[in-house]
């Protein structure tokens, strides 16, 4: 579309995309309902299931096999689209785990409560939930220089979007591909403490701390990378539901 190309700043952008609002509302109300009689499919299928049942969100095309696997937008790639910003279309008590990498840091303060408080709420007691997301702190320590052994320049044998400096790079990790909050570890663990979430740990990439199997060496967006730069931003954090 046009409007992707446009000066979001200009009047006629935001006057475009206002007029775009009801389409894609009622594009979004068709996925939701084209979908319904597989999401129930599937949720009849793990209902009572005594074996592993995991959730990702925000997949995109990587797929864990295995896992229940969902984005906001509706694809025949996944199994079936959640909006995590309102109620997730399932029952209480249902997952063993949830896992999403690169999603929060999508979706506003206020909203990132109301996920939280539902992920608690269809998580197993004992459940464990795993989100990565862009690390506040280290964000600003890469680009002060402060962290060890990582340099913002490297960065640039990666940037896709042509001109490149370290203040174009870190407006981008709050102002791009859609982020609207970016977290602290502290902020994070407060948040989930808040939910109703225990056991709120911080983990490496690739490790995890909870006694889920099915979360070890998880995070795709690290295998097979090595270099300090790819994961020198990441915040990976794990918590449990009491019980």
């Amino acid at each position: 579309m046009i409007i992707l190309f446009m000066n979001r700043n200009s009047s006629l952008y935001r006057t475009l995309r206002w007029m775009y609002q009801p389409i894609k509302a009622s594009k979004k109300l068709y996925q939701e309902i084209t979908y319904i009689p597989r999401r129930q499919a599937i949720l009849a299928r793990h209902q009572g299931d005594r074996s592993f049942v995991g959730l990702q969100i925000g997949c995109g095309s990587f797929h864990l096999p295995e896992w229940i696997n969902t984005d906001m937008q509706g694809t025949p790639d996944i199994d079936f689209p959640i909006d995590i910003t309102r109620k997730l279309p399932l029952p209480d008590n249902f997952l063993d785990a949830m896992y999403g990498s690169e999603v929060i840091e999508h979706i506003e303060l206020t909203q990132a409560r109301l996920f939280l408080a539902e992920a608690l709420r269809i998580l197993k007691p004992g459940g464990v939930i795993r989100l990565t997301t862009p690390d506040l702190s280290n964000v600003c320590r890469v680009f002060l220089g402060l962290k060890e052994k990582v340099n913002v320049e490297e960065f640039r044998e990666v940037w896709l979007d042509g001109e490149f400096s370290k203040e174009i790079w870190i407006n981008s990790q709050f102002r791009a591909w859609g982020h609207q909050h970016l977290w602290t570890y502290e902020s994070f663990a407060d948040e989930l403490s808040k939910a109703g979430f225990c056991h709120i740990q911080r983990c490496e990439p690739l490790q995890t701390k909870s006694n889920k199997p099915q979360l070890e060496n998880i995070d795709y967006r690290w295998q097979g990378k090595t270099l300090p730069f790819e994961f020198a931003c990441a915040l990976i954090v794990e918590a449990s539901k009491p019980g």
